[in-house]
């Protein structure tokens, strides 16, 4: 044995007791010393430490707008109220534990995902409470324009004129105010709302409106036609073709710069309905259905019943919810590029004053 070799030779391999460096055999276990190599014996002698557990961190912030106790990382924003959350600095959402989360609401959990607000597409409570805010304004503002032009009559009822027209499309042309306002104060993509940035989309999304445009104008002629058949056999309950004949007459009879005014505000009213069933509640629900159908046709009854409650003529309902039907069908075609159905509706709604007017 070299003296290198016993001066390697500390301890028994086998029960751990110091050996003397001239012993052949444990006096402990009496079992033969292990002559180690000097990579096995630097092995023997490195200590492994244990592995360092990290740290669970849970969070908690409370919603100043609610005071809901929000425990999650990824959300901005209060999935109650929306009211943006105090912000977790980079370095702490190291050490915070990364586990799933669920949000209680309306009685039941849902994963957080659920309710992480993007930038380029709406999830389904964002949406809703966006296109909620805008019916309230359209509520709002077609009743204040309503009283207004009561008391601007005799105080029983409005005299249908040309200027009645043109006011009454007021409300419609302020309920796309909000969602461009939601997009752009939080700095999100107009993708959201539908606009293509792509010139080959944007081109595609143009040709198939112009489709679509000739497709309602046909049927409003189909949907006249109906109404003159059935004033003809005494069917017309709520004399639709009078009303249409009576609005006909004083489109006609108004003033060039009139009726440029009102197809400026029927086109501008047009897009923004859009803007607002397309843009913000179509996609919504496309988020909580995943299927077409259901959305173009909730979308329509939607609408359909909306405008019937302000406007309480029945035989309107049919034409709406048609006509919605067939805007809902474009938007899918076009693969949710709204281009599509602000060419189709304005160009629709503009043609009929035309028709009408020459």
């Amino acid at each position: 044995m070299s003296r290198e070799n016993k001066k390697k030779i500390k301890y028994c391999v086998y029960c751990g007791v110091d050996v003397a460096k001239n012993k052949t055999y444990c006096p402990n276990c009496g079992k033969l010393v292990v002559k180690l190599k000097e990579g096995e014996q630097q092995a023997k002698q490195h200590i492994i430490p244990k592995p360092t557990t990290i740290k669970k961190v849970d969070i908690s912030r409370k919603c100043p707008g609610c005071g809901s106790i929000i425990n999650s990382t990824i959300l901005d924003q209060c999935p109650i109220c929306n009211s943006v959350l105090e912000k977790i600095p980079e370095t702490s959402k190291v050490a915070i534990q990364k586990k799933p989360v669920l949000i209680f609401t309306n009685k039941k959990l849902q994963p957080e995902q659920n309710f992480v607000i993007k930038k380029d597409e709406w999830n389904l409570k964002e949406g809703i409470n966006v296109f909620s805010t805008c019916v309230y304004i359209y509520i709002i503002s077609f009743f204040l324009i309503y009283f207004f032009l009561v008391f601007q009559g005799d105080g029983d009822s409005i005299e249908q004129t040309i200027q009645m027209f043109i006011i009454s499309q007021i409300p419609e042309v302020l309920i796309a105010i909000y969602p461009i306002y939601y997009v752009l104060s939080k700095n999100h993509s107009y993708a959201k709302l539908g606009f293509e940035k792509d010139p080959k989309k944007v081109l595609k999304g143009i040709i198939i409106g112009l489709v679509g445009a000739f497709s309602l104008v046909l049927l409003n002629l189909l949907y006249n036609a109906l109404i003159s058949s059935l004033a003809d056999i005494g069917l017309d309950v709520f004399d639709m073709e009078t009303d249409i004949i009576i609005q006909n007459q004083i489109i006609r009879n108004a003033d060039v710069i009139w009726v440029l005014l009102l197809v400026i505000l029927i086109a501008l009213g047009a897009a923004s309905l859009e803007i607002a069933f397309r843009g913000v509640l179509h996609n919504a629900l496309n988020q909580k259905f995943r299927n077409e159908i259901y959305t173009i046709f909730l979308v329509a009854l939607i609408y359909s019943v909306f405008m019937v409650l302000l406007y309480p003529n029945p035989t309107y309902f049919l034409l709406n919810f048609l006509a919605f039907i067939i805007l809902g069908i474009i938007w899918e075609v076009s693969n949710g590029n709204i281009y599509s159905t602000l060419i189709a509706s304005i160009l629709y709604n503009t043609l009929l004053i035309l028709l009408i007017y020459f």
